[in-house]
């Protein structure tokens, strides 16, 4: 067992402090991602991202006193990466798909087949909808995703504020639709 660095130096975002942590628990880390469908290729990304996200939540403070000690906490934001790995592949959304910023986020692609007057007036009407909007809901309805997904893919502070907006733009979407 190494002789881990204290929050303290963490937060002055002590480079040898995080390479330290990062080495002693690669191997161990590896070997309890082994018993998930994972190539190790996804396994050392996971890792990669949790040690990241290890950074990132001492340094916003979101992380200011430890309940375990860093290994654990470092694996437990690695479990739930590895989960949330598993959840995309299984519906097949890749990175990119998430990443919905700026001019990444595509307008969906209706089919190509007759539409009733209802589906015309609402195609219409949804494409005067905001960016965020159409993102928010193009993610919720036609590619399937929760709104945990949505929350982290777009950076939401929290699940009800994904709630919130996505009311909001129905709202907006059935009074443009009901005159």
């Amino acid at each position: 067992m190494i002789e881990e660095p204290t929050l303290e130096q963490l937060r002055t975002g002590d480079a040898a402090a995080y390479a330290k942590i990062y080495e002693a628990y690669r191997s161990s880390f590896i070997g309890f991602a082994r018993k998930y469908e994972l190539s190790e290729d996804q396994i050392l990304e996971v890792y990669q991202d949790s040690v990241v996200k290890l950074y990132e939540n001492v340094m916003s403070g979101k992380l200011s006193t430890l309940t375990s000690t860093l290994k654990t906490y470092l694996f437990s934001i690695g479990k739930f990466k590895i989960y949330e790995h598993l959840r995309y592949s299984q519906k097949r959304i890749t990175r990119d798909e998430l990443d919905f910023q700026g001019e990444a986020f595509e307008q969906p692609d209706f089919e190509e087949t007759p539409l009733s007057e209802w589906q015309v007036s609402l195609r219409k009407h949804f494409e005067t909808l905001g960016t965020r909007c159409k993102m928010l809901l193009t993610c919720f309805y036609l590619k399937g995703m929760s709104l945990k997904d949505i929350q982290e893919a777009e950076q939401y502070e929290n699940i009800n504020t994904v709630k919130a907006a996505k009311s909001r733009c129905m709202k907006q979407l059935k009074e443009k639709m009901i005159p």
